[in-house]
């Protein structure tokens, strides 16, 4: 993934969203959020200009650090609902004291685990604000993004707009890396959607009015956001405008979702009955069918390719030579396979040799 300069926006400069700030707690979250001066309440009851969305699994870790990071922002009006899924660990408390010293978060909690897309809808069924954002529980905000995103689509008239993400790893260190690599802002339908599913990790603004009587879909726990992004962009024929600052700071880790190479069968099915499902309830233009079906055919190809690795893992080299035979489509997720390797082979060797001062 390509380094990225990004530009100024508005109300809030590269520098601001690229800056490395630590975001270490000089002690646990939790006292922090029950000793410090409470945040002014706000006592007006209109509806805020923005609902942050988050839901949250056993988040303890960083929930904090997420909370703060739109606690710091410089639009005050918002408002943070915290939809939990059953956790098991502290991240309940950890929020519920952040709630007691700030009115504008609410924290909605489970009595068992049903999955993000159930908790989201949860979150949407209370949201109030004009506009909705989502937020992971691991993320943070740089502390300008609320207004530099909701002054973007006020003064562009846009229904859905979007930065590109700033990629840190587990640590919360910066990796230099972006998701996109945009140089300038771009727009994207849902076709665009489709040939690029990684659009699907952006986390955009969205104005509410298009979001009533759309929902995640609670059968999919991988891939929930591409699907309902990809209903709003159909339903609405919309497009949505991208960025190029990277004032979201998404957190790569090596047992997130959304990093996980290796996705199973049963991700790879859900995806498939969701895009089935998409091309059965849709009047399709011919470029969206034709994005579809090669969607699909993507899909299975993946899904094959799941039962040659756990082939060739299990020494059974004829059965795999068999599934590619069988199923010539396999073979481009075997390019893909090593180009991943090849690339990762590179990098490693480059910051080998920055170690080395070569």
């Amino acid at each position: 993934m390509p380094h990225h300069q990004s530009q100024s926006t508005v109300g809030l400069s590269s520098n601001e969203y690229m800056a490395g700030e630590d975001l270490s707690l000089a002690r646990s979250v939790e006292d922090r959020a029950r000793t410090e001066k409470p945040v002014a309440r706000i006592t007006d009851v209109a509806a805020p200009s923005v609902t942050v969305v988050m839901a949250n699994f056993n988040g303890e870790r960083w929930i904090g650090e997420a909370i703060q990071s739109v606690q710091r922002q410089s639009l005050e009006d918002w408002e943070l609902i915290v939809a939990d899924d059953a956790s098991t660990d502290a991240s309940v408390e950890i929020v519920r004291a952040f709630a007691e010293n700030d009115s504008r978060i609410k924290l909605l909690t489970a009595s068992f685990n049903a999955g993000p897309s159930t908790v989201r809808n949860r979150a949407l069924e209370c949201a109030r604000g004009h506009w909705i954002t989502f937020l992971d529980s691991d993320d943070v905000l740089a502390e300008g993004r609320l207004e530099s995103l909701l002054q973007r689509a006020e003064s562009s008239g846009a229904g859905i707009v979007a930065d590109d993400l700033l990629i840190v790893d587990e640590e919360g260190s910066l990796t230099g890396h972006s998701l996109l690599g945009l140089e300038s802002f771009k727009t994207f339908d849902a076709v665009s959607l489709i040939k690029a599913p990684r659009l699907a990790y952006l986390k955009p603004m969205i104005n509410a009015e298009l979001l009533a009587g759309l929902r995640y879909e609670e059968r999919l726990r991988s891939g929930e956001d591409f699907d309902i992004l990809l209903r709003l962009l159909a339903k609405h024929d919309a497009r949505i405008i991208v960025y190029p600052a990277m004032g979201y700071r998404y957190r790569r880790r090596g047992g997130s979702l959304s990093s996980d190479k290796s996705a199973d069968r049963q991700t790879l099915r859900g995806m498939l009955d969701a895009n089935a499902r998409f091309r059965a309830s849709h009047t399709l233009s011919a470029s969206l069918a034709a994005a579809c079906a090669r969607r699909h055919r993507s899909l299975k190809a993946s899904l094959h390719w799941v039962d040659v690795t756990e082939a060739i893992r299990e020494k059974r080299f004829v059965t795999a030579v068999r599934h590619v035979i069988d199923h010539p489509g396999v073979l481009s997720c075997v390019v893909q396979f090593f180009n991943k390797r090849l690339s990762l082979l590179i990098s490693r060797s480059k910051r080998r040799a920055r170690t080395f001062g070569l």
